[in-house]
């Protein structure tokens, strides 16, 4: 069946779009008209029909970034590795004796996106994550990704957003495994460590996240040391799953 020429056309322009939001973290009506060579109009209505099918996301008035769909897109294809299956019960593990809410991410080429989440709900306040959720360059899941990026499962894309964190931070997530970041603006702790595959590659990152006063920030507490376990036998179940 022959592809009439326009509907190529729509697909190539989809893909600039996408390729401009990678190289810049974010697209306004601007940029992505510039990017096309077309008028302002066409570029809203291209905007506004991938918004309405999930490949962007308003982040605010202006700008878009990428939706959630693409961050479900690439879940499915670490989901072929089985990752997503083999992390669920330790995820499950960790949360119900360490009482927090545990949370495995992904890379989309930029920033880490919540690909699983199994919620706390035994204490009063605790923390809720939506999957598909962007983390940003504060995020300790975010170090994490950036420390194994040498030997990384993805691709980092051109003007990604740097990482917020110094070479000497970076190196001593490789060394321990374990990055504890504390948000003062808003009292949410975190704690992450690297999922790698049998070849050694990151795949993703194993993270627990709650109300800052009741989340430890050594790097070797009981959440950090659970985490560390839940990721090897996350990678040792990889190989063989009855480990």
């Amino acid at each position: 069946m022959e592809i009439a020429s326009g509907d190529l056309q729509v697909v190539a322009r989809v893909v600039q779009l996408l390729r401009l939001l990678a190289a810049h973290d974010t697209i306004d009506l601007v940029s992505a008209a510039e990017e096309l060579g077309v008028g302002k109009s066409t570029a809203h209505r291209y905007l506004a029909s991938m918004e309405n099918h999930g490949l962007l996301q308003r982040r605010d008035r202006n700008r878009y970034e990428f939706g959630v769909l693409l961050a479900e897109l690439g879940t499915m294809a670490l989901s072929r590795l089985g990752v997503l299956d083999l992390a669920r019960p330790v995820m499950e593990e960790i949360s119900v004796s360490m009482r927090h809410t545990v949370v495995l991410s992904v890379w989309n080429g930029h920033s880490p996106v919540v690909a699983q989440v199994r919620e706390d709900s035994s204490r009063t306040a605790h923390v809720s994550i939506a999957v598909g959720s962007l983390l940003g360059p504060d995020a300790a899941q975010t170090v994490v990704f950036w420390a194994y990026r040498n030997r990384s499962y993805y691709r980092f894309r051109e003007g990604a957003p740097p990482v917020n964190a110094t070479e000497a931070e970076l190196e001593e997530a490789r060394r321990t495994g374990i990055v504890v970041r504390v948000s003062q603006a808003n009292g949410v702790s975190a704690v992450a460590t690297p999922v790698l595959d049998p070849s050694g590659r990151l795949v993703a990152t194993l993270a627990v996240v709650g109300i800052a006063q009741f989340v430890p920030e050594e790097i070797d507490s009981a959440v950090a040391r659970a985490l560390l376990q839940g990721a090897e036998r996350i990678s040792r179940r990889m190989v063989s799953p009855t480990d």
